[in-house]
Order: structure tokens, then sequence, then C-alpha cells
């Protein structure tokens, strides 16, 4: 199939989906993560970590087209190593093996509630990122030294990685633009992994428990601006990856997790994006929480009897995931089409579905890679709907699903950085030479304010 017809087709099967309609066929994602693909293509994973360029970047995804069949390819997202080892970074480490984990950490003492809550902002970017990298506790200057550092090696990459991923879109069909728009945390998370640790937080819940709830609320503004996109389209989405949640009984998730995660989501529906939830871990106690979210929510879970899931949630949302990878790794190739069949069997029907795993491959070791191709394939040659085109099941009409959604933005001011301040403040007691100076003065005033912002989060 010519490239430009194959782009076309896999962009509109996704939007139809994502309009709650029938689409040709159900849409198909890949699970393999860019460490998997430098290890297919032959790469040692630990140095080229050390080492992205554009042309090892193209070589790898190259190769990397052997195995992959979906309709979307993205191998952008990679964690950096340089940048950790310039800043001597505490909170993402590298195994002998390559693979960069989060250790569990706290970065924030029990008695210091108060001053997250007073100033968030002042508070993360003066205690936590310092606490998170040694090279920000020597000195101001080698504070400031190590960040530009820091941001440099992550441009690099991140540029290496972009423009290879472009490449390959273009080369091989695959859709560009448009679709994700932005990522943010739920503030219990956030305050869970990047500050206070599991251990830490739970203790709080019972010993301090409203110093907690104080503390999320008081991280809604920020995390509120971090969500807005720079660029917004029907198809843009917001996405959080859920953590902690399923960790705690009923009880505490409705008080500590739910309420904020909830108003996340309707604040995207204000602003008229869809949201991508990532469910880790078990979710079946919480489908009517789900349920409760604005219509059209893209879903990806982890565990969980997908029947009632589908009952439940795909007349309003649109649900993926379940897929075990372990099984790729350890199934007959029989066994691994016969769970592919039986997923499709139950979610398929009515549309509101996109194909994914339960979680990505990270490792060669994670599967066998003729079950995951045969798998792909199967899902693509054999998930074609006789009714595309229709509205998909459900009263639910996602093309105005505002009307499903709570209107929470209006409790929450503007956030506004104390740091990064607007152009007009800024140049209060600075010379400016001619006022003909001003208009280009300020836009390069706020295009390196957004390239390089005072930091406002532990991620």
């Amino acid at each position: 199939m010519d490239k430009e017809v194959m782009r076309q087709e896999r962009d509109q099967i996704s939007k139809d989906v994502r309009r709650g309609i029938i689409p040709k066929r159900v849409p198909v994602r890949d699970n393999l993560s860019l460490e998997l693909l430098i290890e297919y293509a032959g790469k040692d994973l630990l140095t080229t970590q050390y080492n992205y360029t554009y042309e090892e970047c193209v070589e790898i995804m190259e190769k990397g087209q052997e195995i992959v069949r979906g309709d979307n390819f993205g191998a952008g997202f990679a964690r950096n190593p340089v940048a950790g080892m310039l800043t001597k970074n505490r909170t993402m480490l590298m195994s002998k093996s390559g693979f960069i984990q989060h250790p569990e950490t706290c970065m924030m003492e029990e008695d210091e509630y108060d001053e997250l809550i007073a100033d968030p902002e002042t508070f993360i970017g003066e205690k936590i990122v310092p606490r998170q990298s040694k090279m920000y506790q020597v000195s101001p200057m080698t504070f400031a030294v190590s960040y530009l550092r820091n941001y440099l090696s992550n441009m690099d990459q991140n540029m290496a990685l972009f423009r290879a991923n472009s490449f390959i879109q273009e080369k091989y069909g695959y859709p560009t633009g448009g679709g994700m728009g932005s990522m943010t945390g739920v503030p219990f998370d956030e305050l869970a992994d990047q500050y206070r640790g599991f251990r830490n937080v739970t203790i709080d819940m019972k010993r301090r428990p409203q110093k907690v709830l104080d503390a999320m609320e008081a991280l809604m503004p920020k995390n509120i601006a971090m969500q807005k996109p720079v660029y917004q389209d029907e198809f843009t989405t917001s996405a959080i990856m859920t953590h902690m949640g399923v960790f705690l009984n009923t009880k505490d998730f409705e008080k500590f997790y739910w309420p904020n995660f909830a108003k996340m989501c309707h604040i995207a529906g204000e602003r008229g994006m869809h949201m991508y939830i990532f469910c880790e871990g078990d979710w079946s106690r919480f489908l009517d929480h789900l349920y409760d979210l604005p219509a059209g929510c893209q879903f990806a879970f982890e565990y969980g009897d997908p029947q009632p899931i589908k009952d439940k949630l795909g007349k309003k949302h649109i649900v993926g995931g379940f897929y075990p990878v372990t099984l790729l790794r350890n199934g007959t190739k029989e066994q691994c089409l016969d769970k592919a069949k039986e997923l499709i069997d139950i979610l398929a029907p009515g549309g509101n579905y996109m194909w994914s795993y339960d979680k990505q491959a990270l490792s060669l070791a994670d599967i066998n890679i003729e079950n995951y191709i045969a798998v792909q394939e199967y899902v693509l040659n054999n998930t074609n709907y006789a009714n595309a085109g229709q509205k998909a099941s459900g009263e639910f009409d996602f093309m105005n699903f505002q009307n499903t959604v709570k209107p929470y933005l209006k409790d929450y001011p503007e956030y506004k950085s104390t740091h990064d301040l607007p152009f007009e403040e800024f140049i209060a007691d600075y010379p400016v030479p001619d006022e003909r100076a001003l208009p280009f003065m300020k836009a390069a005033y706020e295009k390196y304010i957004r390239m390089v912002p005072y930091p406002k989060s532990g991620y």
C-alpha cells in the first residue's frame, strides 16, 4: 500500500474511534519500549543511552520496523543518564544492565508540609529539586551551571529522538502530529512518588490527614497550568499515568486520591481535551468512579476482568489494555492467539476500543518476538467492522462530550509564577534602550521562559 494512503487510513481509524464512530477496524498500538528496540538492533543498552545521535536513533528505529505493527509510531520517550550524571541525580538510577529505575525516596520532611502548602513553586524549586540532585547542593553557581548542563543534554537527546521519529513516520506512512497534548500528575502520586515516598505518605494520612489534603490542593493550580497544551485540536488529549490509587483502601482512595484526580480530568474536559489514563493495577473496585469522568476518556487497563469493564465503561468511554505481556514470553503461539481472540470478542463489539497491552515490554527478555508479531498481525487482519462509519454503541455524543463535564476550573485561580514573572514586571527595573525594542524583548523573554521555566515539579 502507498505510504500516503496507509498514513491516511491509520489516521482515520484512530480519529473515528475518538469521535465515537465505528472504524474500519480496531486501532492497534504497539507496546515496545525504546530500550527493547535498542536491544533488538543489537546495540548495547547501557552505552547507547549515553550517546543518542540522530543517525543511531534512525538505525535503531529502522531495524525496529521489522517487528513494529501498530498504527502509530513514536519511540521518543527516554530517560537521560547523561543529565542524571551531570547533576548526580538520586531519583533515577541506572542498573548494570542499563535500565533506569525510580527508587523509593524521601525528599520532604514531615514537618515541611506548611512550606509546601504556602508556596509550592518555591518549595519545589528551592528544596525538592536540590535534594534530588547532589550537584544542586554544592553552591548557587554550581546549581546554575549544573541545571544548564542538564537542560542542554536533554535538548540534544530529545532533538535526536524527535528527528529520528519524524523521519520514520514520514518514510513508513505513520500519522504525524495531533493526539497527545500534555501530561500531568495526580497530586497524591506526586506527593507519594517524588516528595514523601509511599511509606511516609501512608503514615502522614493517619497522623496528619488534613496536611496531606491541603498539600494536594496546593499542588492543583500548577498541575492545572502544566496540563494546558501549547497546541490543541479536537484530538488533543491530556495524559495521566496513575500509580498509587489502587494500593489504597476504598475509604482512603475516596478521601485522598480520587477528588483531585477527578478534578484534573474534568478540567481537561472544560478545556476541550479528552483524557488518556493508564490504570495501573486493578481498578475493578473503582469502575463507578471512572464512569463518572467526562465522556470519551481513553482507558488503558493493566489488570481486571475485561467483560464487566467493557459493560460498565464501553458505552461512555474508550477501553484498551488487558493483554498480558507475560503471555507473549511464556505462552505458545496458539495460546497467545487464543487470548487475543478472547479479548477482541469481549472488547471490540460496539466500538469504543483500542487494542493495547497491559504494560509496555521493556526488554527483549519480556516477550517472544514471533508471538508478538503473530498477535499484532492477527488483530490487524481479523478485526474489521461490518458497520464501519456508524455511531459507536452508547448514548453519549463524543463530539459534544462537554455536557458530561463538571466545572471545577472556576474553583482555582489562574496559576501565576512568583519566579517566572510577566514581562512587564520583569523589565520594570531593567533599562530599555528604546520603546521600539520592547516587542522584540518581550518575544525573546517569553520564548526562553517557555524553554527553561522555573522548576515547578519534582518529576
